[in-house]
């Protein structure tokens, strides 16, 4: 019997050995499941803050994001490469878009001719990372469309004097005096500096004379708000199958043309209609004729750079954008059509009839603007 007692003893403690053996074994696959749900958690909540981190840098309907906000220096393989503290570390990342144990940052990257947001995540508790993201990548499209000064009517950044009775129809604006009769039937909105100031974009380099050290009082000068493109000449005649011509016939010139001058440009009219063509002189552009197109509804495919004065001789029809880094004048009743923006002052010896078109058609007008997403990767 005590043989027998002892057998059970030893059967007792064995299922004992195996139930806490079975127990052992439970406790640590639910630890294992544990730890592993919390590092799905974690990655998880790593991914979503990537999301998140390029819907911020995307903003409201693509706010966020201009074409001069892109770093063109690295590439998504680069950004794939980086650590979280190389990434998170960059000179120029984001702010942290998210928050609490949350940190994600993006980043706007250039590659050639496309544009990217990256973001990443990672859950951060007390110094620790405990989950990186992989790198999410919104490949974003400029539409181009015109520049808005460029179908805003007509801008000068000094004064607009009118002798004699008007018909305008669009926006007309001086960072000084605006001096103008608008005849009856007029479809006008006249401001000028008093209802204040509005940046002046130019072609060619800031006249030194122009003392920019008075720009950051409470009244600064008119010329403070102009802007200047210095490359613009350079770019021009560059260009590939650019003319280089100073004496120029409209009816000569064929779509897609550019002609440059070093100097001063003479043009003789002609009809446009639905060509696109760009004229550029270094110095002052005189237009003699018409240079006609199909109407009020018509497109406007002249654009004019002048890097000083534009003039208007004879009374004629003008369909064009005309962008002078100095003044631009009317000698006769002309009727203008498109824009005009003046460096110093618009002004005409005579009445002028101007109607603001929007429709600009000619491509050097154009400015990257409404981002949209075309792609996840």
């Amino acid at each position: 019997m005590k043989q027998q007692r002892g057998a059970a003893l030893v059967a007792v403690l064995s299922l004992l050995t195996g139930s806490m053996m079975l127990g052992l074994s439970g406790i640590q696959s639910t630890l294992i499941e544990e730890r592993l749900a919390g590092n799905y958690k974690a990655a998880t909540e790593a991914q979503m803050g990537a999301e998140k981190a390029v819907s911020v840098g995307w903003g409201e309907s693509g706010s966020g994001v201009s074409v001069g906000d892109f770093d063109a220096t690295r590439s998504r393989l680069d950004v794939r490469a980086y650590s979280w503290p190389e990434f998170s570390g960059l000179s120029d990342i984001s702010i942290n878009a998210c928050n609490g144990n949350l940190v994600c940052h993006y980043y706007l990257l250039q590659e050639g001719s496309d544009f990217f947001i990256a973001g990443v995540g990672a859950v951060v508790s007390e110094g620790r990372v405990s989950a990186v993201s992989q790198p999410i990548f919104a490949r974003l499209e400029f539409t181009p469309s015109p520049n808005p000064v460029f179908t805003n009517g007509l801008l000068s950044a000094d004064y607009i004097w009118v002798t004699g009775q008007s018909t305008v129809h669009g926006n007309v604006h001086s960072n000084g005096t605006v001096d103008i009769s608008l005849r009856e039937g007029s479809e006008a909105l006249v401001t000028d500096g008093t209802n204040g100031m509005v940046e002046v974009p130019l072609p060619g380099q800031r006249p030194e004379d122009e003392d920019m050290s008075v720009c950051g009082g409470t009244s600064p000068p008119a010329y403070c708000y102009k802007s200047y493109d210095t490359t613009v000449f350079a770019e021009y005649q560059a260009r590939e199958g650019v003319i280089n011509d100073c004496n120029i016939d409209i009816d000569t010139v064929n779509d897609g043309d550019t002609v440059f001058c070093a100097g001063d440009m003479v043009v003789d009219g002609g009809a446009i209609e639905s060509q696109r063509i760009t004229l550029v002189a270094t110095g002052n552009i005189t237009m003699n004729g018409a240079t006609s197109s199909g109407g009020t509804e018509s497109e406007v495919g002249l654009f004019v750079i002048a890097g000083q004065d534009i003039e208007f001789n004879g009374s004629t029809d003008n369909y064009g954008v005309f962008w002078a880094g100095g003044y631009v004048r009317q000698n006769g009743n002309s009727s203008l059509y498109g824009a005009i923006v003046a460096g110093t002052y618009i002004r005409s010896n005579g009445g002028i009839d101007f109607i603001s078109l929007d429709n600009v058609t000619n491509p050097d007008t154009f400015v990257p603007s409404k981002p949209r997403i075309v792609a996840w990767q």
